[in-house]
């Protein structure tokens, strides 16, 4: 008797693991993170360059919770302007911030994760407005956790910006 019902277990378990196994994947929690995204930012020493003398350069950081309207403004030169100003022009913007970059300028900025943030994109105000050359995107990485309970967390943000005299000279984001 033991034996008949040993098989009707084993095949019980494997068909309990195979519909464990198709469970929908767990969606990140996107919450705050203090010092979540990290901004290293090497300056040439002819920075936003116009003729012949360099300039500061002003940069926004977005985090956004959805791009659409992001990538929306950026396709036109009237949009880069509007994204320019470093203002909340959407509710898919979960917030904003400016930094002034110098010529030579070394910097590492860490700012916390906003709730709700997914993406973060850069735009860098180079006399010459053109989406390539100024604007930059990334989708904040995740993990996974847990080995019984697979979940997807967050995880930190690095970006490595080097910004050249006409334009930013990093790799393209995602």
């Amino acid at each position: 008797m033991i034996k008949r019902s040993i098989p009707g277990i084993v095949l019980y378990v494997c068909i309990l693991f195979m519909v464990c196994s198709c469970a929908p994947r767990a969606l990140p929690q996107w919450e705050y993170e203090p010092d979540a995204i990290n901004l290293h930012i090497q300056a040439d020493n002819q920075l936003n360059l116009r003729d012949g003398a360099s300039h500061t350069l002003s940069l926004c950081v977005y985090q956004l919770k959805d791009p659409n309207a992001f990538h929306q403004l950026a396709g036109d030169a009237d949009g880069l302007y509007q994204l320019l100003e470093c203002a909340i022009f959407d509710t898919g913007v979960a917030v904003t911030k400016r930094l002034i970059i110098h010529p030579n300028e070394n910097m590492k900025e860490s700012l916390d994760r906003a709730e709700g943030a997914k993406y973060v994109a850069i735009v860098a105000g180079y006399y010459a407005i053109e989406k390539d050359r100024i604007v930059r995107f990334y989708k904040i990485p995740t993990a996974k956790r847990g080995i019984i309970r697979r979940r997807f967390v967050p995880k930190a943000l690095d970006v490595h910006l080097i910004l050249g005299p006409k334009q930013i000279l990093s790799p393209k984001g995602e």
